[in-house]
C-alpha cells in the first residue's frame, strides 16, 4: 500500500452539487490510510489558470482525478491515472462518468405536480445537454401517460443565455393556468421565475416551479423560494470514495460509471400549492396537508371539512388525483416522516409521537411497510 494516496479534486467549490460531492468523497475515505488532496487555486490569485493547473498536476502526480467536464480532460488523460468526471453535454469517453438517474428525476418531478392536481405540465431545459433531455423525456412520458396537457420550451445557451427570461415570458403567457413547470436544473428554474414575474403570473398559484440540485443559495435567492429535487451528492461522493479505495487494491475493479439515485424533493413556496378546481376536493387536500404533521388524520376527519358524502368524496379523489383518501393521507404522512428522519436532531421516538402514532414501534412498522426499509436504513442513506 502506498504511504500517501493523492486525489485531485478539480470540482467547482462554489456549486452546491460539487461541494456535496467533495464532502461525500473526503468524509468517506478510509481514515487509516494517508490521503492528500489537490484543489484548484482561486481564479483571482493566478494568471494563465489552465496552464498552471496542468503544470501543477504533472508535478504533483495524483493517483486519482475527480473533475468536471473540461477541455483539460485530454491532457489529464496523459497522466495515466483513473479519472472520474461529471459530464455535461454528453458522456465522456475514456473516463469513469459520474451520472444521475435522469429518468427517475424526471418522473419524480412529474409526480410532484400530478399529486398536487395539476392538469397542465411543462418542462424547460435543453436537449443539447444529455441529462436535461433524458429528464424531459421521462417528465413528458409520465404527464402524457396520465392524460395531462404537456408543453416544453428549449433554452438558448452560451451568448443567448441572458435573453431566455424574455423569450420565456411569451411562452408562459401562452400556457393554460395553473401550470406546473419543471426545469432541468436550478439555474434554469430561476429563469422560469424571472419570466413568470415579467409575465405578472402569480407563483405558485398560476405557475408552480420546480428545479433540480437543491442549491440552497439559488433556491432562496428570489421570493417565493424555489422547490428543488435534491440529488444527495454526498451519497454519490460515497460511491466515488468506495471506488477509489477498491481501485487502489485492484484497478480492474473500477466501475465504468457511477450513478446517483437517492433523490427527494425539498418543497418550498414556489410549488407548495394544490391545483384543484373542485372546491370541496381542494378543501379536503389542504386539510390533509396542513394537519398531517401534527395529528393522526382519519378519512372521517377529512370528510368533516367538506359537504360531501364519503362515497362522493372518495370518487372525486380517485377521479382527480388517481388515489383514495387514505392513500393521499399515507403519502403526505410518509413525506413528512422522511423530512423529519433527515433531521438528525430528532429521535425516531420523537418523530413517531409528533406525527400522532401511538408508539415508536407502530411508526417503524408503518415506515417499513410504505418505504420498504427501516427508519435506520433510511437515515444511513444521508
Amino acid at each position: 500500500m502506498k504511504d500517501e494516496v493523492r486525489v485531485a479534486l478539480l470540482l467547482d467549490k462554489s456549486a452546491a452539487y460539487d461541494r456535496g460531492l467533495i464532502r461525500g468523497i473526503v468524509n468517506n475515505l478510509d481514515p487509516d490510510w494517508q490521503w492528500s488532496f489537490f484543489f484548484e487555486n482561486p481564479y483571482h490569485i493566478i494568471k494563465s489558470f489552465y496552464k498552471k493547473v496542468i503544470r501543477d498536476l504533472f508535478s504533483w502526480r495524483p493517483d486519482f482525478i475527480v473533475t468536471n467536464d473540461t477541455s483539460l480532460i485530454p491532457k489529464l488523460k496523459k497522466l495515466n491515472v483513473p479519472i472520474f468526471a461529471t459530464p455535461s453535454n454528453h458522456k465522456i469517453k475514456g473516463v469513469i462518468n459520474i451520472i444521475a438517474d435522469d429518468e427517475k428525476i424526471g418522473q419524480i418531478g412529474a409526480k410532484h405536480f400530478i399529486n398536487s392536481g395539476f392538469n397542465n405540465l411543462a418542462f424547460y431545459g435543453s436537449d443539447r445537454i444529455f441529462w436535461s433531455k433524458n429528464r424531459r423525456i421521462a417528465f413528458r412520458d409520465m404527464a402524457l401517460s396520465h392524460g395531462l396537457n404537456y408543453f416544453e420550451q428549449e433554452a438558448s445557451l452560451l451568448k443567448d443565455w441572458q435573453k431566455n427570461p424574455y423569450r420565456l415570458q411569451k411562452w408562459i403567457e401562452s400556457l393554460p393556468k395553473p401550470v406546473g413547470i419543471m426545469a432541468c436544473q436550478d439555474d434554469f428554474a430561476l429563469q422560469v421565475t424571472e419570466a413568470a414575474n415579467l409575465a405578472e403570473a402569480n407563483i405558485p398559484f398560476d405557475v408552480a416551479v420546480l428545479g433540480v440540485d437543491n442549491d440552497f443559495f439559488l433556491c432562496n435567492l428570489y421570493k417565493p423560494s424555489l422547490s428543488s429535487i435534491d440529488q444527495e451528492p454526498e451519497s454519490v461522493g460515497l460511491k466515488v470514495a468506495k471506488a477509489i479505495q477498491e481501485g487502489l487494491i485492484d484497478e480492474n475493479q473500477l466501475p465504468e460509471e457511477i450513478m446517483g439515485n437517492n433523490y427527494h424533493i425539498i418543497v418550498r413556496l414556489s410549488s407548495e400549492v394544490t391545483a384543484i378546481a373542485d372546491e370541496e376536493l381542494r378543501k379536503a387536500v389542504l386539510f390533509i396537508k396542513e394537519n398531517i404533521e401534527f395529528r393522526d388524520i382519519t378519512v372521517n376527519d377529512v370528510m368533516e371539512v367538506t359537504c360531501l358524502s364519503r362515497r362522493s368524496l372518495e370518487m372525486r379523489f380517485r377521479n382527480v388525483l388517481n388515489q383514495s383518501i387514505k392513500q393521499v393521507i399515507t403519502r403526505e404522512r410518509l413525506k413528512i416522516a422522511c423530512q423529519k428522519l433527515r433531521n438528525f436532531d430528532l429521535s425516531v421516538n420523537e418523530i413517531a409521537y409528533s406525527l400522532g402514532f401511538s408508539s415508536p414501534s407502530s411508526f417503524s412498522s408503518f415506515f417499513k411497510k410504505e418505504k420498504g426499509c427501516s427508519c435506520k436504513d433510511y437515515q444511513q442513506q444521508f
